[in-house]
């Protein structure tokens, strides 16, 4: 099982690969989510439950990293990520309940434990 700590390092260089090889693609996609993801109606920590809610749908476990970390960053406790994610196996069913029941706990002790956080 993979920290999130590792989660994200391989996601942050793989990002500077893509930036490099594909800077389009890169430039693209960084554009919509900053797009997405900047405050509006939602606040940044809203969005950021959202996104919980549908990584643990998807099961995606880069996802899940990410939208955890950055979800507590911008304010959410631990329960309001618990909650985002029970919607999302609401969605998903028992293949997410599983996802969820075997990484996302580890993820909130991790970050909780974590000396500082910032929104990626």
């Amino acid at each position: 099982m993979s920290t999130v700590k590792e989660i994200l390092a391989n996601g942050r260089a793989n990002q500077k690969r893509l930036e490099h090889e594909a800077p389009a693609l890169a430039q693209g996609f960084n554009d919509l989510m900053k797009s997405y993801y900047t405050p509006g109606v939602l606040s940044r920590r809203d969005k950021g439950l959202m996104a919980v809610t549908g990584a643990v749908a998807v099961r995606c476990l880069p996802c899940l990293a990410l939208h955890v970390n950055n979800a507590i960053a911008a304010g959410a406790t631990r329960a309001e990520v618990l909650e985002a994610a029970a919607i999302g196996v609401e969605y998903g069913g028992g293949p997410s309940y599983v996802f969820a029941r075997n990484d996302l706990l580890q993820f909130l002790d991790e970050i909780e434990a974590m000396k500082s956080l910032e929104v990626l």
